[in-house]
């Protein structure tokens, strides 16, 4: 019996000897993590870095997320990305051994067909509007969303059947992350409204932006993003590759798009950075504050190359085709007359309503800040004659039209409330499409309630 206890006491001794073994280690390792989270910290860009400290709480403290909670997972990316196959790539096609000129990203948020479809889309106007020659100096990057059901896998097997031979050849790659490289959404959840981070869903998207700077980092001089969907105008690369060889000054990004978001133009030389930046601010920072930190900016003067207006026709409008009207007004060499232009909506840096107004008619005005009531009043400095007054807001894209909209029209207008007065003409707007020349639409009523010469409700714009 008393050979049994000392057996027994020996080896729960061994056991507790164990398991302070196991807990020495793992304090250590939290230890070790932590340090290198803070080191890292250290080299993040100084731009970022004041940016993150300057968004305080009421009582003067950082609201931040404590990062060693999910820098690890995080650190994944980095420390495991290769170019071939692996745990946390899968690729289809390799990448090839020249550097070429141009990445072209094309980003999935979700496996819905939709967007695989413009996805398709997107790389079928590519290969259309470039030549065999230009084919060896650009590559097209796919990035498929972390999804754990059979549709991701269909997906592959799709692009790898419809484009098998530019698949085999690394013109066209598909990645995607297959482990969970994410941070606990319930974690983040329950901390964001107290630490005033950003959405669930933008969060992720900076990951996701990390994820594929670092992947695209090494295969090309440029690299840019496209958002599916989009259509290329004929002859775009070789376009973009004499205007990026023409600067003579230095530049942190080119933009080549109607969408402030999308079409920017990056080195590869700094996508490193650019991954580190989003890493470290992905819980403060949406896309569009931090791409907006790389300053030295330049803007595309000519024809936006990347489109995003649809080529299908609203079933809600029979008069005639939108795409015709829209096509005619892309054409129209005539400038705007010159007109002060007041909104309440909130405008990206360098997408400004007059900017468009004034300058660029072959783009759109981008806005994510706006609510019922909001306006937007054209002034004319002289006296016009007007005939014909087109107002497009996104027929074509199904994230950005209006669902109800008046366009008035007066002669008098009070420029210190800028308030127009007198209005004696109305037209409504149909799935964010007016134009003045449909008299259907005319509604012969004075409206002197009306505070601005547009009057809308929009849906918000991600």
């Amino acid at each position: 019996m008393a050979i049994r206890i000392k057996f027994a006491l020996r080896g729960l001794f061994r056991l507790l000897v164990t398991v302070l073994t196991v807990y020495i280690i793992s304090q250590m390792l939290v230890f070790h993590s932590v340090s290198k989270s803070s080191t890292r910290r250290a080299q993040t860009s100084p731009e970022l870095r004041r940016e993150r400290q300057n968004r305080m709480s009421e009582n003067g403290t950082v609201n931040i997320m404590d990062p060693p909670l999910l820098i690890p997972k995080l650190k994944k990316i980095s420390e495991l990305i290769q170019h071939a196959d692996s745990d946390i790539v899968d690729l289809l096609g390799l990448p090839t051994s020249e550097k070429v000129f141009l990445t072209i990203g094309i980003r999935l948020n979700s496996t819905n067909p939709k967007d695989f479809k413009l996805a398709r889309e997107t790389i079928g106007s590519i290969l259309k509007t470039t030549g065999i020659k230009d084919r060896r100096h650009y590559v097209i990057i796919l990035y498929l969303p972390f999804t754990k059901d059979r549709t991701r896998l269909l997906l592959q097997e799709t692009i790898g059947r419809r484009y098998q031979d530019f698949v085999d050849d690394g013109l066209i790659q598909v990645i995607r992350p297959a482990t969970d490289i994410y941070f606990d959404e319930y974690l983040y959840s329950s901390l964001r409204k107290a630490n005033k981070l950003i959405s669930l869903n933008s969060a992720k998207s900076n990951i996701d932006d990390a994820f594929l700077f670092l992947y695209s980092r090494g295969l090309s001089q440029f690299f840019i993003e496209l958002r599916p969907g989009s259509t290329c105008a004929t002859y775009f690369f070789k376009t973009m590759r004499m205007y990026v060889n023409s600067f003579k000054t230095k530049w942190d990004q080119i933009h080549f798009s109607e969408n402030p978001q999308y079409g920017r133009l990056f080195r590869t030389d700094h996508l490193q950075t650019m991954a580190e930046d989003a890493l470290h601010t992905y819980d403060r920072l949406t896309t569009e504050e931090r791409l907006n930190i790389y300053k030295i900016y330049f803007q595309y003067p000519q024809k936006a190359l990347f489109s995003y207006v649809e080529t299908g026709e609203s079933t809600n409008v029979s008069y005639y085709s939108r795409r015709e009207v829209v096509q005619e007004m892309l054409k129209s060499k005539t400038i705007n007359p010159a007109a002060k232009i007041f909104t309440d909506m909130r405008q990206y840096n360098d997408h400004e309503l007059k900017y468009v107004y004034d300058r660029n008619p072959h783009t759109f005005f981008w806005s994510n800040g706006f609510q019922i009531g909001s306006y937007v009043t054209v002034f004319f400095l002289k006296p016009q004659l007007i005939q014909r007054i087109v107002v497009n807001t996104g027929s074509y894209i199904n994230t950005d039209k209006l669902m109800s909209g008046i366009l008035t029209t007066g002669q008098e207008f009070n420029i210190d409330t800028r308030e127009c007065k007198n209005l004696t003409m109305q037209w409504a707007f149909i799935d964010g499409f007016v134009d003045t020349i449909d008299t259907d639409l005319l509604v012969l009523k004075e409206y002197t309630l009306t505070p601005a010469a547009l009057n809308q409700k929009q849906e918000a714009y991600t």
